[in-house]
């Protein structure tokens, strides 16, 4: 073998290694994604749009930006929904949601900061004072599907 062959043997030979390398890691570690359903009750017959947001960090979360999942869903004179959220990756979330009524795309709350305007997280948490914090929302994902259950107040 001379040198030219010899170089294109070694270069074949390590890029089929980093192929067979990158392809086992993928295989022994897979990022899992399962379709979640969520319910929301307790609409109370009203009209308007949910914004729901699913949150991966305390910061996102507590500042209320930069949700990994969002979603805007219209409703009717529903008193229940369900809304499926698919290719959602194993892990740790918080869910906030809030039925919009009057169409300005934001929370209403009174003089006092209190919401006038139904609301909910996950887990089902609603302080008398106070929204949701992350750690009693949060709630985890594996690999199984699941039914994700918000009552809004």
């Amino acid at each position: 073998m001379n040198k030219s062959h010899t170089q294109n043997y070694i270069f074949m030979m390590t890029h089929y290694l980093l192929k067979s390398f990158l392809f086992f890691a993928a295989i022994s570690n897979p990022v899992l994604d399962t379709k979640q359903n969520l319910v929301v009750s307790h609409l109370e017959n009203k009209s308007g749009k949910l914004y729901i947001g699913w949150y991966n960090s305390q910061e996102n979360y507590k500042n209320n930006k930069n949700p990994v999942f969002t979603k805007v869903v219209e409703v009717k004179n529903q008193a229940e929904i369900s809304i499926p959220f698919d290719n959602i990756p194993e892990g740790k979330y918080a869910i906030s949601i809030f039925l919009d009524e009057n169409g300005n795309k934001k929370m209403d709350t009174n003089f006092l900061g209190i919401p006038k305007e139904k609301y909910g997280f996950s887990n089902n948490v609603i302080p008398a004072t106070r929204a949701a914090s992350y750690e009693e929302a949060v709630f985890e994902i594996n690999k199984n599907s699941k039914t994700i259950s918000i009552r809004l107040k």
